[in-house]
């Protein structure tokens, strides 16, 4: 008898388990249509009064006031809008943020049949859940909740959907997977910024007023605007670990609202470089101010399984929380990961292995399908490939060479390598107009999927806005599901001839000169950048040598791309006024294809404080020693000067030092014998499709009228050409075109401009 009662109870209980496992499958699988539904509708407590009480569980649309009275109307909302489930419950946690103690998770059921799985999120007061229907109809749902007492499910409810205009999340496109498109299958081309801190309604709809849809925004430690909060991580140390800082979280769901007001989309920085940098030299470094400080260092923070475990449910609150609203565009996982501890301390196969793994986390939980980027910093020689293999979008930075000429190099060579979209997800921080509107140009007649997103904001003036608008207004004309392939256009050769001395008219722009963050006598007490200036003919800016030991500022030239072949000697006069009894001293450097090269000592200058001195810079016969780490200048590289600068530092500084004034005139090249170089009459590229194509043409030598490009392979029969003003976006000129063996051959209607866009049907 105790055998058979003992047996009894043991197959009770087995009963029991395998009862709540099979309810607990019902809630969580994803079946046909069918299934999914009969499934749903018969979904049960699995046991019984356990688990939480569900008071109440009111729905609404967007930022509406919740419905009051025990039977509020059923909910009607148009497609993606955000329905949110406002949930009253009595459960059993001590971290109402960690789904171990406390899971709340919804299954809504669309009206094809397909299940969507959704979870719940605390939002520092209360407990939310959102989501966003993406098909019309009536839609079914549940919502599941368990503690350590057991699981809770609420009684069916239901809403409406009603098609709205809104065309839903971003997404890779299903037919044309080097582009984007929106969830209900048109075409998405980004035009953006970087815009990482300090958001403002006002410049948000500037942006969108002006054709912008992409907006980069970082979750770090600068953004102090709006919502009285937002400078910290949203898993900071002042949060702890495991839980999180409702400040950053109240201030992304009004920047979530901002952008989705306006049509912006958010390229949204998950790990911006600082937050996992500590002991890197000369990078940005806010890694004390992570929670994930408590755990370990930054160089352990990509292998540590412990700090896994808490990313996990960060990335799984992100989702909850955002991942509803179309105007989070992209999921950036971590931008400059050579700038992290990790990496630039030998852990770069550990830091590749976590980039997979968090981009395979969100491939698998997030339901709304949001691309994943990620990149290394912007120097010529930091090419990711890992990086771009892995995730869904292969981005690289460009700070390294602002030419179009090598904006259509990288494009075309990821092009090549990569079948995803291609982005230049941070370039410029310049003001110059002429650079921005070129870099767009080039990028979309490579094959981009995007417009260089500018960094930042601050770098932007009036007529980059206006370029930004004319060219939205010309991407707009394009179907990107469209196959097409990149030709680069055969144009003519010309001669020039060299003078005996050329003096360097970007360097007399300030426009086309930045202070980068990384030198520490670029910043001022507070920590703020000095900006250059035009006066008097000179580059002039502040350095403020104070660290109480070495200490170095960096000018910058980023004009762009420049051709040095023949000459033989870089002149720059330089000017500092400073106090302290240690001299400051300049030296070169220079950026062939990107890559820094700096002078050693025998390149030194002394500055005497008050008066001029004339750096120069050998480019030929270059004595050994002169470049820093053997490195050398070559005549092969001569033609690929992408930027150049002056160094300026001190061996040993006084900490109550003023800031000191520096100044930049009169950069030229001198040559003995200048030679006569040959060089391309115009540039142009083409996307060429089978229906449509699109392209770009651009002098460096005279107006782009009249000059003359072929696209080689472009096939047989009539084309239509039509020619547009890439300034204003005013239609140039229509002709027809008939191929000779297959080629293309344009000609460039009477234009003073130095460029042109175009767009070809067969």
């Amino acid at each position: 008898m105790f055998k058979r009662k003992q047996w009894f109870i043991a197959g009770a209980s087995l009963f029991v388990i395998i009862l709540a496992v099979f309810v607990v499958w019902q809630i969580n699988d994803i079946g046909n249509s069918d299934s999914a539904q009969a499934r749903i509708l018969v979904l049960q407590d699995p046991d019984g009064d356990a688990g939480p009480v569900i008071n109440s569980i009111k729905a609404k649309v967007g930022n509406e006031a919740e419905e009051e009275g025990e039977n509020p109307k059923p909910v009607t909302l148009i497609t993606y809008d955000k329905l949110e489930l406002a949930l009253d419950m009595k459960a059993e946690y001590v971290n109402p943020y960690d789904p171990e103690e406390i899971d709340v998770r919804a299954v809504f059921l669309a009206p094809s049949g397909k299940e969507w799985r959704i979870n719940g999120f605390y939002n520092g007061a209360a407990w939310r859940l959102r989501f966003a229907p993406n098909e019309s109809g009536t839609w079914r749902y549940k919502v599941a909740m368990t503690d350590k007492s057991g699981t809770s499910v609420s009684e069916e409810a239901e809403f409406v959907a009603e098609q709205g205009a809104n065309k839903g999340w971003i997404r890779v496109s299903d037919t044309n997977k080097r582009f984007f498109e929106y969830d209900d299958g048109s075409s998405f081309y980004g035009v953006g910024v970087a815009y990482p801190w300090g958001i403002t309604e006002t410049n948000l709809t500037k942006i969108a007023d002006n054709g912008g849809n992409l907006v980069t925004y970082w979750n770090g430690n600068y953004d102090n605007a709006g919502m009285g909060g937002g400078k910290e991580q949203l898993e900071s140390t002042a949060s702890g670990i495991g839980s999180y800082d409702m400040l950053k979280g109240f201030r992304i769901d009004e920047l979530v609202d901002w952008f989705d007001a306006r049509n912006l989309h958010m390229n949204f920085v998950i790990w911006p470089h600082d937050s996992l940098a500590d002991e890197i030299e000369n990078w940005p470094a806010t890694w004390k101010r992570s929670a994930y400080s408590t755990l370990g260092s930054a160089e352990e923070f990509y292998s540590s399984e412990e700090m896994w475990k808490y990313q996990e449910k960060l990335y799984r609150y992100m989702i909850a929380r955002w991942g509803y609203s179309s105007s989070i565009g992209i999921w950036n996982l971590i931008t400059e990961i050579n700038g992290t501890d990790g990496w630039a301390f030998g852990r770069q196969d550990e830091a590749n292995a976590w980039v997979a793994k968090v981009h395979n986390y969100f491939k698998a939980n997030d339901p709304y399908g949001h691309p994943t980027m990620g990149s290394m910093a912007g120097g010529g020689e930091d090419f990711w490939d890992h990086g771009y293999k892995t995730l869904d979008i292969a981005d690289r930075e460009n700070y390294y060479d602002l030419n179009f000429g090598a904006y259509a190099e990288d494009i075309g060579a990821r092009w090549k390598q990569y079948e995803k979209p291609v982005m230049t997800g941070e370039t410029g921080n310049v003001t110059d107009a002429v650079v921005h509107h070129n870099s767009m140009w080039s990028s979309l007649a490579n094959g981009a999927a995007s417009g260089p997103i500018w960094w930042a904001l601050e770098s932007y003036n009036d007529e980059m806005y206006k370029q930004m608008n004319v060219f939205a207004s010309f991407v707009q004309k394009i179907d990107f599901s469209e196959q097409r392939q990149p030709v680069a256009m055969e144009t003519p050769k010309v001669n020039r001839q060299l003078a005996h001395e050329a003096l360097l008219e970007d360097g007399a722009d300030a426009a086309d000169w930045l202070m980068p963050d990384w030198p520490e006598a670029n910043k001022d007490a507070t920590g703020a950048l000095f900006k250059p200036g035009a006066v008097d003919g000179a580059i002039q800016t502040s350095m403020r040598f104070a660290t109480g030991s070495y200490a170095q500022g960096f000018l910058q030239q980023a004009g762009g791309k420049s051709d040095w072949q023949g000459y033989d000697e870089l002149l720059i006069d330089v000017f500092a006024e400073y106090e302290g009894a240690e001299p400051l001293k300049a030296r070169p450097v220079l950026m062939p294809n990107g890559n820094w090269t700096e002078g050693d000592e025998a390149s030194d200058v002394v500055l005497q404080s008050g008066e001029w001195t004339t750096l120069r810079v050998p480019l030929s016969d270059v004595p050994a020693g002169y470049w820093r780490e053997g490195k050398q200048v070559t005549g092969e590289q001569l033609d690929q000067i992408s930027g150049w600068g002056v160094k300026v530092y001190a061996s040993s500084t006084d900490k109550a030092a003023e800031a000191a004034v520096v100044k930049l005139r009169n950069p030229r090249l001198s040559a003995a014998e200048p030679p006569s170089i040959e060089l391309q009459d115009s540039e142009g590229w083409t996307m060429v499709g089978a229906k449509s194509s699109y392209g770009w043409l651009v002098s460096e030598n005279g107006p782009i009228g009249g000059k003359t490009a072929t696209i080689n392979g472009f096939g047989e029969g009539e084309a239509k050409v039509t020619w547009f003003d890439a300034w204003t976006g005013e239609a140039a000129g229509t002709s027809v075109v008939l191929p000779e063996n297959g080629a293309l051959k344009l000609t460039a209607p009477a234009s003073d401009r130095s460029d042109m866009a175009f767009l070809i049907t067969r």
